[in-house]
């Protein structure tokens, strides 16, 4: 049943966590520690109702090279009434939120975009930009998977429905959406590896 599904998956999330389509037939589960094994169970008792939650056509790619008037008109709104860089609004700008990349959910996404916006219109950008944060270690991730590693995420996938609490020069501080308190530190990225949310495919 849906609500199974949903009641599972977001079981998964209060951890953390997350489960996305693996192989066809098969649900991968990303954790940032071990799940309980009573949520371990309900994830296989529901797994053909996650499948079929879960599965959402392959997202059309727009050439990069394309611009919208109303990304335009996006993008210079966020960077006046936000005090953003525009390369961060412009990136913002871009990102759709009937598309998600391959390996993220739609729902997952669209609280990715959410955290963006919040992010941005509450004016941690620029505090954010005054600390030496670069895009990438806002809005990065690992090209091809990614929640694959921790250290190939940017702060504002960590956030994941949660709330920004404290930014300095090396980490953050999150309060997650159970209320509990969570440290981001920033670390050196593989520029090879990770890569823009906006560039994601």
């Amino acid at each position: 049943m849906t609500a199974t599904a949903v009641d599972t998956l977001a079981a998964v999330r209060a951890h953390g966590g997350d489960v996305l389509l693996g192989s066809p037939g098969r649900l991968r589960v990303v954790a940032p520690a071990p799940l309980p094994n009573e949520l371990i169970e309900r994830l296989r008792a529901a797994k053909p109702y996650l499948l079929t939650l879960l599965a959402h056509p392959k997202p059309i790619i727009r050439p990069d090279d394309t611009w919208t008037d109303r990304e335009e008109e996006r993008a210079a709104i966020v960077e006046y009434d936000g005090g953003v860089p525009r390369d961060w609004a412009e990136g913002f700008a871009q990102l759709d939120p009937n598309k998600p990349p391959r390996q993220v959910t739609l729902e997952r996404w669209w609280r990715f975009i959410d955290d963006c916006g919040r992010f941005l219109d509450a004016g941690w950008a620029a505090r954010a930009a005054a600390l030496g944060w670069g895009p990438l270690h806002l809005f990065g991730c690992n090209r091809k998977r990614p929640f694959a590693r921790l250290d190939h995420r940017g702060l504002l996938w960590e956030i994941n429905g949660g709330r920004l609490i404290v930014l300095y020069r090396d980490g953050a501080i999150i309060e997650t959406l159970r209320g509990d308190r969570l440290r981001y530190r920033r670390q050196p990225l593989n520029v090879g590896q990770v890569v823009l949310a906006w560039k994601l495919s």
